[in-house]
């Protein structure tokens, strides 16, 4: 590794700080601190470390918690976690949720160097066949592409032909229905375009990891509530006609995250609420202030899909075609899982035949 290696130190213990970091920097290491857990996971966002050293003890989230939302973050989930412990601590746990090792206190300088140097070794050689594997060509992907779109401006263009040619023999109602139609195809596209821009540029930012930074460490700022509400109205009107299905609550207060990712999280879920339940079977949107995290839940009355688990969420996956023969490109959860793990939240979902519920838990801006 030609560059300086950084590497990202989280231990609330001064000394044991001082004396690590001395040794680190003895060996030309740069190094950045966290004093808790919370903060080294946005520090390491703005640091990006090649290494992290994470103590098991930690206040406001303990090492293993860290661990696991280093694991679950695509941006920091292959780096190497080095955590170190009192001896009799759970050092087994720490192996099964990804560390690459575990060092027991007191360890000799010996000691950690061997692991640093092995950890950078065994990344170099991972990372060389990531790249190979970023870079593969996915044909399905393109015709996806051709079906979403051509579907989409065969609804724009039929439509508006079809208006333009009736010489008023269609009455004012059926009108009205084929301009409905029309726009719901075109605001259809305008979210399908939109969705495919952002995959494309996480895709980029996941070749390099610099731009990873346009994703995280926002604020949403207070006063986005009502913006929000009104952007969910909206599309339930314009897009499904079904305004009075929604119902929308949400506390207003500061989140950690950019206010346009949030409005996108909002949307994505609310739209496959929307798309997986049918006229007057309702759909709530909730968010609450809860610890120091803002939770929020959105829950619709229909026939639920088969999803197992969340690694299951990728792009141009689509679920329960057959069921429900929607359109789409299948990206939007896989956007709102990947803004979600950027931001160091967590997203649930649990789905069946009396409906879905997805949760998802975003950590406040820390004061």
């Amino acid at each position: 590794m030609t560059q300086q290696v950084r590497i990202l130190l989280a231990d609330d213990d001064e000394f044991e700080k001082e004396r690590i970091s001395n040794i680190l920097d003895a060996h030309d290491y740069v190094v950045k601190t966290s004093k808790n857990g919370k903060l080294a996971l946005f520090d390491a966002i703005e640091f990006l470390p090649h290494v992290f050293l994470i103590n098991v003890a930690l206040p406001k989230l303990d090492g293993l918690k860290v661990l696991e939302l280093i694991r679950e973050n695509p941006l920091l989930q292959n780096s190497p976690v080095i955590m170190y412990a009192k001896q009799g601590a759970d050092t087994r746990k720490a192996m099964d949720l990804g560390a690459d090792d575990v060092l027991v206190k007191p360890f000799s300088e010996k000691e950690l160097i061997r692991s640093v140097k092995a950890r950078l070794l065994k990344y170099e050689k991972l990372a060389a066949v990531g790249l190979q594997k970023r870079h593969e060509v996915d044909t399905e992907v393109f015709a996806s592409y051709y079906h979403e779109f051509n579907t989409l401006l065969h609804g724009i263009l039929g439509g508006t032909n079809l208006l333009i040619n009736s010489n008023g023999a269609y009455s004012q109602q059926q009108t009205q229905e084929l301009l409905f139609s029309v726009l719901k195809s075109g605001l259809r596209l305008n979210h399908s375009l939109s969705n495919l821009l952002m995959l494309e540029e996480i895709k980029r930012a996941d070749v390099n990891r610099e731009l990873i930074t346009m994703f995280t460490n926002g604020i949403s700022g207070k006063g986005w509530t009502s913006k929000i509400a009104a952007e969910l109205q909206h599309m339930a009107s314009e897009m499904y006609g079904r305004v009075d299905d929604l119902n929308v609550t949400l506390q207003d207060c500061d989140i950690r995250i950019k206010p346009e990712y949030l409005l996108r999280i909002f949307i994505e879920v609310t739209d496959n609420a929307l798309k997986f339940s049918k006229p007057l079977q309702k759909v709530s949107v909730t968010g609450t202030v809860k610890d120091e995290n803002y939770v929020i839940t959105i829950t619709d009355q229909g026939k639920g899909f088969p999803l197992a688990n969340l690694q299951e969420v990728a792009p141009y996956k689509q679920f329960s075609t057959k069921k429900y023969d929607h359109s789409g490109l299948g990206i939007g959860l896989y956007l709102v899982k990947r803004l979600v793990q950027f931001n160091f939240g967590e997203i649930t979902v649990n789905s069946n035949a009396n409906g879905s519920t997805f949760t998802i838990v975003l950590p406040l801006l820390l004061r």
